[in-house]
């Protein structure tokens, strides 16, 4: 048996701790802890319990579990598909030196390293609830508490997966666990058998379960070549404050490379990319940087520096991020540029309205020396001019300049669906909030499916517009995995979020910003860090990816998939916005695990 003695967090204390850095390694950071009432319940728990959990359940810290007793769990795998297990830890007394154990997988004479197997215990968050219209939000208005947490409800939410150890477990408290197995595409098929072992000092041996991996005789394709358009927006300025390393240094890239790589895993197909100050404002910590220097000289002359530019995407493509490049943005939500004048060696600021000459002045230079520079590294192409949320008007003029400025330049947009500006968007993102009247009044899928065959991306979003679906701390986990099936259910390319990783203060202890629900502003943690509702993400994409497939395999056979296109049809608006996606997702999981 292999065992993983060794947690992944303590490897990346000790890989980062060869750097200086202000951070505190996660070791040493208390757990976050709220306020409770003791859960009578815990009087009649007789001795430690180790059982398997439902991957749909976010288990309480307080709460004495209930459980439906499974002797051996298992799932249905293609070969080169990840799927996950919950197992539940639940104690009447303080445990120490605990420590989780997994083996290989066997069948027969064949094996499934344990090194394709990643364990560990969930750290819980604080979090909140859902925010405006009876919780059908997820931003909080004044009357709510607005920007003060400390006036809205908090909760605990297990959320961060650490490392396989830790070294104490309270008495009267729930942990659960998370497996992830990546089956290799080399696998041979057939039931693979395994176990996962939970040792305590406090216990005469260790607790362990059985659990089994059906893997079939059908492959999914390798990450980079999933059809899925994910497009999850990367800061990287938020990894730079975490760790407290200077922006763009050599420390700064291979503090992001484990993150990035673990974007790359999922799918991502887009870099995510500024060319000026303070796009969004401070609806994020770390405010965006441009990667775009522009310098007025001495002489009055503008000059444009595209190094951290090169930097950032050439670092992405070593990470695996290679299809698109999303610039923004030509319609800042402040009015305002920044460049750097050496003749009073400071910033400058100049206001603007969007397409007026000052506006032109700006734009139109910068731009046709950066489709030049774009052109000479061979990325113009998949380059996009990017805007979020803004509206028909301020479209067509920035539109109208960039267009000026070089008539090759392609647009994305994410916001509500305009008519008038469709066609002109290549890459078009509709927000799941608003996308009621896309489909009712304009035959969303059928648009979506005429894009497609123009060659053009339509994906879908969720922000704090919607309480549900979503991928909040606080939502329900299967949402995070029903938002693939509505891609398949709506005709959509993909889906977008606006933050992977802009990280608040401390996200290891509380996961709540600004008047955004808890989560809202990153999907993974710092210090290598997954969480359940990525890998239940990430579950979602997979499927996707496998419908495409069967769709493709019985193009002349439409009927083999009856049962299966019925499932997906249930995926829609009405029935996610109220919760409830945990029967959609494991009635379709179910079928689509038939084949």
């Amino acid at each position: 048996m292999k065992r993983l003695l060794v947690s992944v967090a303590l490897f990346c204390a000790v890989w980062m701790g060869l750097r200086a850095q202000s951070f505190t390694h996660i070791e040493d950071m208390p757990e976050a802890q709220l306020p409770f009432t003791p859960d009578a319940a815990w009087a009649a728990v007789k001795g430690v319990n180790f059982a398997w959990g439902s991957l749909d359940v976010r288990y309480q810290k307080m709460q004495v579990p209930v459980i439906k007793p499974v002797k051996v769990a298992g799932q249905v795998s293609w070969r080169g598909e990840r799927v996950s297990f919950q197992p539940v830890l639940w104690t009447p007394e303080d445990l120490h030196d605990v420590a989780l154990e997994v083996s290989d997988l066997t069948f027969r004479k064949h094996t499934i390293g344990s090194s394709n197997i990643k364990i560990g215990f969930e750290r819980y968050v604080i979090g909140d609830c859902l925010g405006a219209e009876n919780g059908q939000r997820g931003y909080f208005p004044a009357e709510m508490g607005g920007f003060d947490q400390s006036k809205r409800d908090s909760v605990l939410t297990p959320d961060a997966i650490i490392g396989p150890s830790m070294a104490k477990i309270e008495a009267n408290t729930t942990r659960p666990v998370w497996i992830t197995v990546w089956v290799p595409q080399t696998a041979v098929p057939g039931t693979y058998k395994g176990t996962v072992k939970l040792c305590a000092k406090e216990l005469r041996k260790p607790l362990e379960l059985t659990y089994t991996v059906e893997v079939r005789d059908r492959v999914l394709p390798k990450p980079a070549h999933w059809s899925f358009h994910l497009d999850l927006w990367q800061n990287p300025f938020a990894v730079a404050r975490y760790y407290g390393v200077e922006p763009w240094s050599e420390d700064h890239l291979e503090l992001m490379r484990p993150l990035m790589t673990a974007l790359a895993q999922g799918g991502e197909k887009v870099v995510t990319a500024t060319l000026m100050y303070d796009c969004w404002g401070p609806q994020t910590l770390d405010l965006f940087q441009t990667m775009v220097q522009v310098t007025r000289q001495l002489d009055g002359s503008t000059t444009y520096n595209y190094d951290i530019f090169d930097r950032w995407v050439e670092f992405m493509a070593s990470c695996g991020i290679t299809e698109q490049i999303n610039c923004f943005t030509i319609a800042p939500w402040q009015t305002r540029f920044r460049y750097f004048d050496v003749a009073t060696d400071s910033q400058r600021f100049i206001p603007f309205d969007y397409g007026d000459d000052v506006y032109r002045s700006f734009w139109i230079p910068l731009l046709r020396s950066f489709a030049d520079h774009l052109r000479a590294k061979g990325w113009f192409e998949k380059t996009y001019l990017a805007v979020d949320e803004r509206g028909v008007e301020v479209m067509r003029r920035v539109m109208a300049v960039a267009h000026e400025a070089d008539p090759g330049f392609k647009f994305a947009l994410a916001g509500n669906y305009h008519p008038e500006l469709e066609s002109q968007l290549d890459d078009y993102c509709i927000g799941l909030a608003v996308d009621d009247d896309y489909f009712i009044r304009a035959d969303g899928r059928a648009i979506n499916d005429r894009r497609r065959a123009e060659g053009k991306i339509t994906t879908f979003y969720t922000c704090c517009g919607e309480g549900h679906p979503n991928t909040f701390t606080i939502s329900p986990l299967a949402e995070s995995a029903a938002l693939g099936w509505y891609a398949l259910c709506n005709h959509y390319d993909g889906y977008l979020r606006w933050a992977y990783n802009s990280w608040n203060r401390e996200p290891l202890y509380d996961g709540r910003w600004y008047n955004l629900t808890s989560g809202d502003i990153f999907m993974v943690y710092p210090q290598g860090c997954s969480s359940v509702r990525w890998e239940r993400f990430v579950e979602g994409i997979q499927a996707y990816e496998k419908v495409k497939i069967l769709r493709e395999e019985y193009v002349s056979r439409p009927a083999k998939l009856k049962k299966l296109e019925a499932a997906i049809s249930q995926f829609t608006h009405a029935n996610l916005w109220f919760g409830g996606a945990d029967r959609y997702v494991n009635e379709a999981k179910a079928i689509l695990d038939t084949f």
